[in-house]
């Protein structure tokens, strides 16, 4: 018997393992954002405008006289508050499936309560980005009616022109969209598979597939392309990754083996932080890609 427990404790420590190197790979909307540590209850924050920057009526940039003052510049921000969330969830492995070295068991509470938390959390920082899809503050593009991706028109669909305009627009606020290597376009698994059986996608230069992890998938336009369920339907995003929004992380994914001799062990896994909209203007929501 004192050899099953210590397999059984060992094997408590590989699913501590498991379970966080299943969750890396498996977060999306998480690998948009800033990751940074926080310690506080309540996080404040000052939410950027995307103005180009001048010196003002009478304090122009261009053409300071020689010895003249320089004119004051700074860029409109606004003052931002948000407070930590716990994500978390458990599963259960039974004792004879302890006994008996069921791995299938064991590999399936390890997705049941990865998939729990990564799809919470990714979820919460897709509606933090796209304001809960009713943007104000970000960018935002709608397809006209009888022009979506699966419009009964086939000649009327054309992704790749949608794509082009979001990115016009959050270059306009003058964010590298496309020159920084930082710009991603996001969409969930039906849009996807209209964008790969677009011709128009699929004989556009840009496009090529890149599969990697992380929902990466391929690249388009000069974005890369990521899959993400946590998407709404009808909807795609695209972000200047890192720029766009910060994770504030209170606690990074943490898992705990709850033992209950004879009966089971309880696997508990829970993160906990914020998402915030650092820079809503490197942001653009396309709505209306599905009839």
């Amino acid at each position: 018997m004192a050899d099953t427990l210590s397999e059984a404790d060992v094997r408590s420590q590989q699913w501590d393992k498991e379970i966080k190197g299943f969750a890396a790979k498996r977060y999306v909307m998480k690998e948009l954002v800033m990751e940074v540590a926080s310690t506080a209850w309540t996080n404040s924050f000052y939410q950027k405008t995307a103005t180009s920057l001048t010196g003002g009526t009478g304090s122009a940039i261009k053409g300071i006289p020689r010895g003249a003052a320089f004119p004051f510049i700074e860029k409109g921000v606004t003052l931002k508050n948000s407070v930590i969330l716990k994500h978390g969830g458990e599963g259960v492995i039974y004792w004879e499936d302890l006994l008996t070295s069921n791995i299938a068991a064991e590999a399936n509470v390890i997705q049941d309560v990865t998939d729990a938390v990564v799809n919470s959390v990714d979820s919460v920082i897709y509606s933090t980005l796209t304001e809960n899809d009713t943007p104000a503050a970000i960018n935002t593009l709608a397809i006209a009616a009888g022009y979506e991706w699966n419009s009964a028109t086939v000649n009327n669909r054309d992704p790749v022109q949608n794509i082009l305009d979001a990115i016009a627009l959050i270059s306009a606020d003058r964010y590298p969209i496309l020159t920084s290597g930082r710009g991603y376009l996001v969409v969930n698994e039906p849009d996807y598979a209209k964008i790969l059986g677009n011709a128009k996608v699929l004989n556009n230069p840009t496009f090529k597939v890149d599969v990697t992890s992380n929902g990466n998938v391929s690249q388009l336009c000069g974005l890369r392309v990521k899959v993400s369920p946590v998407v709404t339907a009808g909807n795609a995003l695209i972000v200047l990754a890192k720029t766009c929004g910060t994770w504030k992380q209170t606690m990074a994914l943490t898992v705990e083996v709850i033992k209950d001799p004879l009966k089971q062990y309880t696997i508990r896994a829970a993160e906990i932080g914020v998402c915030q909209l650092t820079d809503p203007e490197s942001v653009c929501l396309i709505t209306n890609t599905r009839a």
